[in-house]
This record gives structure tokens, sequence and C-alpha cells, in this order.
């Protein structure tokens, strides 16, 4: 089979040619591959090297970009997966020759040099052998590589000249973002499988050479910026269909569609993009579902067939639609994906919407659900499917955490990587183009596209050719929407009505330099649309009233305003209430015309109250809020009495994130429930927060500093009296945390403040994650008090095993028991000990370290030492030890004592009772532990 690459031509088309010889070996999972890269020196400088990716390597170790970046989402399958199933390239020792040698960059495992002896001079051309062994990672780590049924999906598996653009080398390492930014060359691949695999790829099969033993193909295609393989163990995996001049291969499918409807679609989709942007520059397009779940369409993907509410093939065509679009810009307008990444996501968003709004006018996010009773009723219900673009983005803005669309791909949060830029983007090409009211935007587009098929397109490439078309003032769109994070709110000040004309008075409540309109309404009909320019903080402008009867900002959501609960007046004589109260079962998406308050079915328990019923009443709707409030009435079925809560805040987003300070919250909350049978307490909180976040959002680490004034009261127990049944606490905390996959880290440093006692008290966690996947970590507690004037009680004293929580700020399910299931309850806090000592309370200080190690897997072994003091005896050290079981991290863990002060305690009797346990059971909590990965 060598003889068939022997003969394979050189061809001359391009400025970058490579031959590839390449033989799977599925015993090892490896390619050994033989490679000549032809190159031509097309710039005006001489090169003394040559940058190559060699993305494959950048699984070689832990330590690499893609490693990083798997521990910073907190992926944990690529750290703890064995060295066999991770991939790497090892290069030849041979490879080198008497004028060039290849080199890998120290700092990029997955960037390697051709270092050159004899520059290469302007014009002049030069081949490059090297041969190579790519060993083949498991797809658990990048949906790329072997798969658990023994086939091959493969990108990034050889090696690929960098651009040299503007005088130097532009390359980046592999961070899963889908961003490859090779040059494009001429392929011609010789494939060498077993004979049970057939192979598929970008690049077009021009022959196969089937045998017994293996199967023999030739690739060859002229201008591709990279080249995939399938290799796939069903021979008609892949479907051809034929669009106009277009051979379109997927591998997606929709069984209950028939190949002639599918057919239809992949016309209309072909010849919408062609007329949209241009013809695709190759003859063949592939599409394998691989490269769609890249970029997958978020909630239709995940819909199963039984409840899709949609059209029957419109699941199957926007998938299509989405794959073909990306890949339709990927291919033709070339841009540096992660510095320059807003430019193909915006026109794959707005591409994308013009489809949905030229043949889908009417369809609303819900499908046919947006007509059911009980359904249709939700603001959700009536949005269009385009409007959950600005929807999503606006997610971002209301957390403020959205990020400028210049952000490169690599700075960006996940969730703005995802879903934020692109669709901020896409909504922005919409915004400009109605601000236009003309076809500029459509001509720069397809302009764009068709002049930046074999060169790279910039934002300055995209801003010339714009202006070019139209003589509006375009400054604003890329000065000021896609440099700028800050969010955009506008609100109608104060109104002057006339006989037949309205003076409104208009407030830039953000200070951005951005164009808005306003409308003049009848009822929900536009009467007419007025584009105000930019200004800066308040204008004046003289409405006609002819036949409007409203007035408002931005009306048709062009701009993705942060709140539009103040961009309505009316101007009717007798005005009803300017937002009407409206009462709403569950989350729905914000009305801005309307008051709000939604309610939602409420489940607790504790072991006093027994199961809690209630309703909770608040204002909190799908997309986060400054203001929110909670009402929350129960009643408890063993308690038998009223019980909840009721709660209060303010969030401030800090929005110039050079001053790092975040976010600022403050509010108040009260709340009651039984703390042991027939008492109740009764608990009021203020508080006032300050979060502080680096000016790098993808940065873990976070510090707050939090003033809380605490109010208790509790029932008397006649039988068992209290000192203190009434009190109140004034505390001040420092937290620091900067939680990272390898390493955790975070500290803590508080007082407390009351009328008979003052604490300081701080705690520090160290947690590292080793190379061969065992975890230490350390967790450091101290606290002393400054007076104590509580007498015998021990209610406010440190413990040891088992805080009191005098504050109520843990969540125990029988925080009064002291035998029994829930007397085993472990909540690691103060001295954070397993095993239950004496003395269990310190009332004078406390110095304990807790420590654990893993042995195995989810198995550690932990220890706890410490000293404790207490009024007139001496310090008293103890210590505990045993087995962790950690089955996920501070949310279900248990623990087994086997030596402590107490002796061997797995040897003695009523073993059972001493097993703690850690289970959380708030659904926010396991939320919060997903969305890390997100924000």
């Amino acid at each position: 089979m060598r003889l068939l690459f022997l003969l394979i031509p050189l061809m001359s088309f391009c400025q970058k040619q490579t031959k590839i010889n390449a033989y799977l070996d599925p015993t090892t999972d490896q390619l050994e591959i033989e490679q000549t890269l032809t190159i031509t020196n097309d710039s005006d400088s001489a090169w003394d090297r040559i940058v190559l990716l060699d993305w494959a390597n950048s699984f070689s170790s832990k330590e690499t970009a893609l490693a990083n970046r798997f521990a910073e989402d907190f992926k944990n399958r690529f750290q703890f997966a064995k060295d066999e199933d991770r991939g790497r390239t090892v290069l030849n020792d041979n490879s080198a020759r008497g004028d060039y040698k290849f080199q890998r960059l120290p700092e990029q495992q997955d960037i390697v040099e051709i270092i050159l002896e004899t520059p290469l001079q302007p014009g002049q051309t030069k081949s490059f052998e090297v041969a190579y062994t790519v060993k083949i990672p498991e797809d658990d780590f990048t949906n790329y590589g072997k798969t658990s049924n023994g086939e091959y999906n493969l990108k990034y598996w050889y090696l690929h000249p960098a651009n040299f653009i503007d005088g130097e080398w532009e390359y980046y390492s592999h961070k899963d973002l889908d961003d490859f930014f090779g040059s494009s060359m001429d392929f011609t691949i010789s494939l060498h499988t077993p004979s049970n695999l057939f192979a598929t790829s970008n690049i077009p099969q021009t022959l196969v050479a089937p045998t017994d033993a293996r199967n023999s193909y030739l690739f060859e295609g002229e201008n591709y910026a990279q080249a995939d393989l399938y290799l796939r163990k069903a021979k008609d995996q892949f479907k051809t269909f034929q669009a106009d001049s277009l051979l379109i291969t997927t591998d997606i499918m929709e069984e209950d569609l028939a190949p002639e409807m599918k057919q239809l679609l992949l016309n209309k989709i072909s010849k919408f993009l062609t007329e949209k942007l241009g013809p695709y520059p190759h003859e063949e397009l592939l599409i394998s579902d691989r490269y769609y779940k890249e970029s997958p369409v978020f909630g239709l993907s995940s819909l199963p067939d039984f409840i899709n509410p949609f059209p029957a093939g419109f699941t199957y065509e926007v998938r299509m639609l989405k794959a073909m679009t990306r890949k339709w810009l990927e291919e033709g307008l070339k841009t540096n994906p992660r510095d320059d990444y807003w430019i193909t996501s915006s026109i794959a968003v707005y591409t994308m919407m013009d489809y949905q709004e030229r043949n889908y006018p009417d369809l609303k996010i819900g499908g046919k659900f947006s007509n059911i009773w009980g359904l249709r009723s939700f603001n959700a219900a009536k949005l269009g499917f385009n409007d959950r673009y600005a929807l999503l983005f606006l997610n971002t803005s209301r957390l403020n955490l959205d990020q400028a669309m210049t952000t490169p791909a690599d700075s960006l949060v996940k969730y703005n990587q995802e879903l934020g830029i692109p669709y901020k983007a896409g909504v922005g090409l919409l915004y400009l183009d109605n601000y236009l009211q003309d076809d500029a935007l459509e001509k720069t587009i397809k302009k764009l596209y068709q002049t930046n098929n074999y060169s790279k397109a910039s934002t300055n490439d995209f801003r010339r050719i714009l202006n070019s078309y139209t003589n509006k003032e375009t400054d604003w769109f890329f000065e000021d929407y896609i440099q700028s994070h800050v969010r955009m709110d506008w609100k109608i000040r104060s109104i002057k009505k006339s006989e037949d004309s309205v003076v409104v008075k208009l407030k830039n409540k953000s200070g951005r330099m951005l164009p808005v309109p306003l409308y003049a309404l009848d009822n929900d009909s536009i009467v007419s649309t007025t584009w105000l320019p930019a200004f800066a903080r308040d204008t004046v402008v003289t409405l006609s009233r002819k036949r409007a009867n409203r007035i408002a900002l931005n009306y048709e959501q062009l701009i993705p305003e942060f709140s539009q609960r103040d961009n309505y007046r009316t101007l009717k004589s007798f005005p009803s209430l300017s937002r009407p109260l409206s009462l709403k079962l569950f989350k729905d998406v914000e009305d801005p015309t309307k008051t709000e308050v939604f309610l939602i079915p409420d489940l607790g328990y504790n072991l006093y109250d027994g199961v809690s019923i209630g309703t909770r009443f608040y204002n909190g709707n799908l997309l986060p809020k400054p203001f929110k409030y909670g009402i929350n009435p129960t009643y408890g079925t063993n308690s038998r009495k009223l019980i909840g809560s009721l709660g209060f805040q303010y969030s401030r987003p800090m929005e110039d994130r050079s001053e790092r300070l975040y976010q600022v919250r403050y509010g108040a909350g009260a709340n009651t429930y039984s703390y042991a049978d027939d008492l109740m307490y009764r608990r009021v909180s203020t508080y006032l927060s300050l979060s502080y976040r680096p000016e790098d959002l993808r940065s873990n680490k976070r510090q707050n500093l939090s003033f809380r004034n605490i109010l208790v009261n509790r029932d008397r127990d006649e039988s068992n009296p209290v000192n203190e049944p009434d009190y109140n606490v004034f505390s001040i905390n420092w937290n620091h945390s900067d939680p990272n996959f390898k390493r955790f880290f975070s500290y803590r440093i508080g007082a407390e403040i009351s009328g008979k006692f003052g604490k300081l008290n701080g705690s520090a966690e160290w947690r590292k994650l080793f190379k061969d996947n065992r975890q230490l970590n350390f967790r450091f507690y101290a606290g002393t008090f400054l007076y104590n004037d509580t007498g015998d009680s021990n209610f406010f004293s440190y413990a040891l095993d088992r805080p009191t929580d005098y504050l109520f700020d843990y969540n125990y399910y029988g925080r009064s028991e002291d035998s029994g299931l829930f007397s085993q309850q472990l909540i690691v806090a103060e001295g954070g000990f397993k095993s239950q000592l004496e003395p269990a309370f310190a009332n004078r200080w406390i110095t304990t370290l807790n420590s654990s190690y893993s042995i195995w897997k989810y198995i550690y072994a932990y220890g706890d030492v410490g000293l404790v003091k207490n009024t007139t005896v001496a310090p008293k050290f103890v210590y505990d030890s045993g087995i962790r079981v950690n089955l996920l991290q501070d949310y279900f863990e248990l623990y087994f004592p086997v030596y402590s002060n107490n002796g061997w305690e797995i040897a003695q009797e009523n073993y059972d009772q001493k097993i703690r346990f850690i289970v959380t059971l708030d659904i926010n909590t396991f939320i919060n532990l997903f969305n890390r990965r997100w924000y």
C-alpha cells in the first residue's frame, strides 16, 4: 500500500501543501504517520522557523493548557484517566535533517517549531519530512478520539502549519474551544485502516482500495482549513444528499423523517446560505453529529422525540441549519476564532435569526406547547423562537457577568463562550440592521465572506466594508456596543402632553453612547418609530400624538436592555395602574408592563416540624433581578404550627471591574421554626455584603466582607432552662476562596460581639490534587473568647465536633438531638472533629487541625488533632482518626471513626452510632455545584 502513497501527485494550487501517509493500529490506538509539508514563504519576511500546531499532543500530560482548562472548568475525567487513555504525539528522532530540526515549545507542548539553519526567504518553497506516532485519546475528554465501541472520531490528529500574519506567527494551544486556526492547505491523505472500519472525511475521497486485511483510502482536496476523519464500523452510517451543486454528507439522523424530506430541507438551507453569504467554497460538505454537538441548539437538542413540540422535521432542520451555517463560515470566512470570536458567532446567529423569521415567523419558543391551556398564559409561551437569544444573553447581564464581545474566546466564562457572547453579538447585528434601515449590513456580510476566502478578516475589515455601504454613523457599534460590558438601560423620566403632541424626557441610566428607538403606540400596534441618536444622560424629544395612546422605549426589544420596566408611559386621560398586579404560579419570563408575584409550592423537613407544606410568594422570574423578596409561610405536620420565613434583598452590581468590588448586597430576613419538640425560635437578621472578584472573570477567586446583626428569640423550656433564651449578635467576616479542581485554598477571619460574649476566630483550608490522583486536605481552625460572661452554659462555646449553631446558620435536620441518627449529622465547622470526645466544648479557646489523604479513589484516611481550653482547666490535647468515604465533596460523605482519645472506637459497642454523615438536600446547593462550570 505504500505504492499508493508514492503515486500521489504534488499539488501546486496553494501556498502550503501536505502529503500524509497514515496507518491505524487498533490494538494500540495509534496512528503511524509519515508526512511531507511543502511550504512557500508568501510573506515579505525571511523565516528562521516555521510553527506547526500539534494539538494531538495537548493530551500528553496534566500540565498542558488543555489539562489546565479542564481543571478550571472542574472536569475531572482527564485528571483521573489512565495514562494509556490519554493521547500524545511522539516525533521520531530521525525526523531532523541537516538543515532543519523539529522541537517543541517548552511552555506549549502542543506547538512544534521547525528550526531552519538557512532562513526561508520570501517567495521560496521548501519541503519538510517528518515521521511520528499519534496515540489517540479516549473520546471522554473532548468527544473526539476513540469511542467506547471501538470507533474513531479524529480531529487535530496531524501536524498543521500555523498562520503567518502581519510579520508574526499566530498560534495558540488547544483548550477545547473548537477554535483551531491553521493555515489553509492542499491535502493529500493516504489512510490505511483495518477492514472493519470505514473512513469518512471532509476532504473529498478520490480512491478506496478494500482488501481482506485492510481498507486503504485516498483523500484529496484544495484549500482546506483542517482535515477531519471519522472511522465507523457501519459502512453506510453517513448519508449523502445532493443540494444543487453541493454534496452534503451527514450522520445526523431523524428516523421519522423521510429521506425525501431531508433532501428538501437541505436544499432549502443550502439555497438560503448561498443567497445570504455566498457559495460554499468546496463541492462537498461534511456535517457530523459530533461536529454539531460542539455547538448545538441548546434546549432543542435535549428534547426527546415523544415530547417534541415543533413541526415535523423542524428539529432536524434547525440542527442542520446551525451546523451548516457554522461550517459555511469556518471554511469561507477566515478569522482568528479566538481573538475575533465575535465576528463569526454574530454572523452565524444573525443568519439563523433571519432564516427563522423568513420561514417560521409565527413559531413560538414553546412550539405547540404555547397553545396548551395552563401554559399559554405564561409570558415564556408567548415569546417568539428568536426571542431566546436576547433572553439568554440578559441572564449574564443580570448576573453582572457580561463581557465585551471583543474578549478573546479563552478569556470568556463558559456561559458567555457558549451562549452569552454569540447571542449578544447576533442580537447586536439585528440592532445595527434596524438602525441602518437599509441593506448595508447584508451587503457587508456578503462582501466580507466573498473577499476573505483566502485571507484573514478582522473587526477593522468589517467596519471598513460597512462604512462603504452606508452614510449613517456606526462608530457606536464598533467603539461601544462590541467593546463594553456595561449594561444598557434607558427610562422615560416624564412626559408632557398637549393636544397634538407629547414631549418626552428620557434618561440614559447606563451612559452607553448608543442610539435607541422611541415608539408611539396604539395599544400594541406601532404608530411610529423614531431612532434617537446616542445621548449621554438626558434628552428631550417631541412626538406626534396622532392615533397614539402609549409611548415606549425599545418596544420591539431590538436592544438587549437590562430592564424595560420603566420604558412605558400611557397617554390616556384616566390611566389605569401603570403596572397592574399579576399573580402567577411558578417562575416565568418577566412582563415589564406588570407587577408580577409568583407562587410556588414549598416542601421542607426537620425532625421537630416534620414535613412542612406551604407556598412561597416571591418576585423572582427566570432572570435575576436587583431587588428580590420572598415570603414563605408553611405548616409543620408534626409541630402543627405555622412556620416559615421572609426576606428582602437588593443587589447592586459594580460594573467597573478594575476596582474589583463586584457586587454590594444588603437586606433583611426573618424565620421561625422549631428547634426542639414544642419549642420555637424566631430569628431576625440584617446584613450588608461586599463581594470582590478579579477583573478576569474566569478566575475562581472570590472575596467577601460581610456585616450581620442577628436577633434570636427562643421559647423557654421549663424542664431545661437556658441562660440566654434571647440574644443579639453582631458579626463581621472576611472570606477569601480560590476553589480550583487541582488546588483549593480558602480562609476566613471573623468576630462576633454580643452583650455577654465576644469572639475572634479564623479558619483556613487547603486541598491539593497530586499527579497520581491522590488528594491531601488540611483545615485549620482557631477561636478565642475576648470576654465570656455566659456562666456555665456551653450554648455559646466553641464546639469540638457539633456546633450548637446559636445563629441558626446551619441546616441541621435535628439540631437539639444528642443521641440517635440525627445527632450523627456532621457539619464541618469550628473544631471539625468526627469523634464525640470530652471536653466537647471550649469556653476559653480552641485550635484544631483536620486532615485527610486519599487511599483509593473516594476512600480517604482522616485525622484530627487539637487543643481545647476551658476556664480553670489546663488545655487538653484531643485527637481522632478514621476512614472517610467521599462520594461527593461537601455534599455526601461518610466518616467511620477508628482510633481517638476514646481508644479503638471500631471495636466498641454501638459503633453504628459513632458513624457521622454529611448529606445536603438543598436543591440550590446542588445547582451551584454545576453552575461553577458555567459562571
